[in-house]
């Protein structure tokens, strides 16, 4: 008797029907970071505001409900900066990138109704144990090209060629004049219009000197894109914990984001997604080093107390 051939169960389709085709020079994936250090600030904004984003792409707003005035849970959308320094090792060289993300929480429709609906700190304390609600990118910007190259043709990101300044912490950095010193916690960053070197998309200042984080976990985090044609999915699986802050009002007043006035794309988007200007939270996220090493010492001081019995 012949077996009868077992067909593939719903969803089992070949990888070159569901994964953009891998151009020849980004051909191994998945990408591994050698070191990373991220900074998410969330703000919140309308369910209005933000529903065009979403039109046509296959995903659906995430809304987070939010005590209003009368005490009555008022539905509302969440955007993120997540700004990141990361460094990459390849057999030939090493890459350095500086790369931001604006993105908008949201979700896959064809997932209802199977999608959690819970305040946002559950969401970034990693209640979401489907790891369904993640970010759309919006806008992504990085000053190392490759990773450009990379972000739209592999991905489909919107991303753009752009250059930071910035200064933020460190494990080496200078501390600060305190005794006993302290690790400076201060964050400052900025994005370069790529239309004009003397204009800015966005300014962000922070400062988490005495925050009280928490420890959290919410990786994998699903990304999604739309610059290929077709909504593109992937996860970013970060290996380690984040710490995590609700902020209060006057931690929050501590930070100041700043929005240029020029007409770059990512400027307009984030002048009409920005309707309160007070972030809700914070999560940072550093990768610990491989390795380190201390201050050298003088051998022959060691050895002062046979100074006399030497010839």
């Amino acid at each position: 008797m012949t077996k009868p051939k077992e067909s593939p169960g719903r969803g089992q389709l070949p990888e070159s029907g569901i994964m953009p085709k891998l151009p020849q020079q980004f051909s191994s994936f998945p990408f591994y970071y050698a070191s990373l250090q991220c900074q998410w600030i969330y703000w919140y904004t309308s369910v209005e505001a933000a529903e065009p984003y979403v039109k046509g792409t296959g995903l659906r707003v995430a809304r987070f409900p939010v005590k209003n005035e009368k005490g009555e849970d008022e539905d509302r959308a969440v955007i993120v900066l997540n700004f990141q320094r990361y460094t990459s090792h390849y057999s030939n060289g090493l890459g350095t990138t500086n790369e931001v993300e604006f993105n908008l929480l949201a979700y896959p429709a064809n997932r209802v109704p199977g999608v959690p609906k819970m305040p946002l700190w559950e969401y970034l304390y990693g209640n979401d144990q489907t790891e369904t609600i993640g970010h759309l990118r919006l806008h992504v910007a990085a000053d190392n090209k490759v990773a450009v190259e990379a972000g739209r043709e592999v991905f489909g990101e919107p991303k753009f060629y752009g250059v930071f300044n910035y200064e933020v912490p460190s494990l080496n950095a200078p501390m600060s004049t305190g005794i006993p010193p302290t690790q400076i916690q201060k964050w400052r960053i900025q994005l370069v219009s790529p239309d004009d070197p003397d204009d800015f998309v966005y300014r962000l200042q922070s400062d988490f000197t005495g925050y009280q984080w928490t420890k959290t976990d919410s990786t994998p985090i699903p990304e999604f894109a739309t610059g290929l044609g077709r909504t593109v999915w992937t996860r970013w699986t970060i290996v380690g914990l984040f710490d995590t802050a609700i902020l209060t009002g006057a931690q929050a007043a501590g930070i100041r984001l700043e929005i240029g006035k020029n007409d770059f794309p990512m400027t307009k988007d984030m002048r009409a997604l920005f309707k309160d200007m007070t972030p809700v939270a914070a999560q940072i996220f550093e990768s610990p080093p491989a390795c380190i090493e201390p201050r050298g010492f003088y051998m022959d001081v060691l050895d002062q107390d046979h100074n006399d019995d030497r010839t």
